[in-house]
């Protein structure tokens, strides 16, 4: 575990999702998430490993039960993704993990369940960028069984054109230009490909990388002299209360009770990367449970109506003049 991790750097929601453990486990757990989260780019491996301890620890607590199926997910591990993932919507009631669960139904090759998820009651109530992660997953399964073109009318949504939040859809213009491709469309492939380099400052795509050139570097935020430089990291401590309940019960003479102590037991197992107690210990999970059963998906025009139901602004994107582009101008449209 890297050093000086005290399991406190996470977010208070998750800090609150915690406070269901015991204050030694929760911190146990805190710490394994915090440290799967700084290993996830250099050693994703031991990273995936912290998370699967984690669950080990804290299996009943909604977000660490998703924070393992997201790391099983990127891992290519489906099966335990879609596992972990379906029972912390289960926990939590959170459906934003459903494009990923419909993704790993593609990873196990069943495209047509994916269909299912996303016409499923569930999918009707996503948000306007989880719809469209969504759609970006029901395309890919239309191409799965081979129907290139209705994967494309899938993607041919106004987020495709225009802002959402005032950003532009650069996952999805990949996810169109990889369509196209496969569409033998190469010239729209590669405008795409490259309206998505430019655009994508953050890193969320490879297109840069595929088209042979570095990606955009992200403009720094600008600091003034004399701005104070304030840490706040040690501002909550979402366990002050803990311990002065501890020292109340311990003035009355009753010691507080830690249900996390059996989980001593199994340190000595934490994160050896190879460990497969925690999947047999989830196994009271039902493996291909569905998330909703809602029959064939609706027509994919439909589809893309709903991934936009949200007003979005149009504004001027590169290479206007291209028909397949972003369009200019500015007005209002509803999906």
């Amino acid at each position: 575990m890297p050093e000086g991790i005290t399991g406190r750097e996470l977010d208070k929601e998750t800090h609150e999702e915690l406070r269901g453990l015991s204050k030694e486990t929760a911190e146990r757990v805190g710490r394994h998430l915090v440290s799967a989260h700084l290993l996830e780019d250099t050693d994703p491996e031991t990273a995936l490993a912290h998370a699967r301890f984690a669950a080990r620890l804290g299996g009943r607590v909604g977000i660490v039960r998703e924070v393992y199926g997201i790391f099983a997910y990127h891992a290519g591990d489906y099966r335990t993704a879609s596992r972990e993932l379906r029972t912390a919507m289960r926990i939590t009631g959170r459906t934003d993990v459903l494009p990923m669960i419909a993704d790993c139904e593609r990873g196990l090759g069943r495209p047509e369940r994916a269909l299912d998820i996303a016409a499923s009651e569930e999918a009707a109530a996503l948000g306007v960028e989880s719809a469209i992660e969504l759609m970006m997953v029901v395309a890919g399964a239309y191409a799965d069984t081979g129907d290139v073109q209705t994967a494309l009318r899938t993607l041919e949504i106004p987020a495709l054109r225009h802002k959402i939040d005032g950003r532009w859809q650069v996952r999805l213009w990949v996810a169109y230009a990889d369509l196209l491709e496969r569409a033998d469309r190469e010239d729209e492939a590669r405008r795409w490909m490259t309206l998505a380099a430019d655009a994508d400052t953050e890193g969320l795509t490879d297109a840069a990388e595929r088209l042979g050139r570095p990606a955009p570097a992200p403009a720094e935020a600008p600091v003034l002299e004399g701005d104070e430089q304030i840490s706040v990291l040690d501002a909550f401590d979402p366990y002050a209360q803990d311990e002065q309940d501890g020292a109340d019960d311990a003035e009355d003479g009753d010691a507080p009770v830690d249900a996390g102590a059996d989980a001593d037991a199994v340190e000595t197992d934490d994160v050896d990367g190879t460990d497969d107690a925690a999947e047999a210990a989830d196994d009271t999970e039902d493996d291909d449970a569905e998330v909703a059963e809602g029959g064939a998906a609706e027509d994919t025009e439909g589809d893309g109506a709903e991934a936009g139901d949200a007003t979005v602004t149009a504004e001027s994107a590169d290479a206007a003049d291209d028909p397949g582009a972003p369009e200019s101008g500015t007005r209002e449209e509803s999906a």
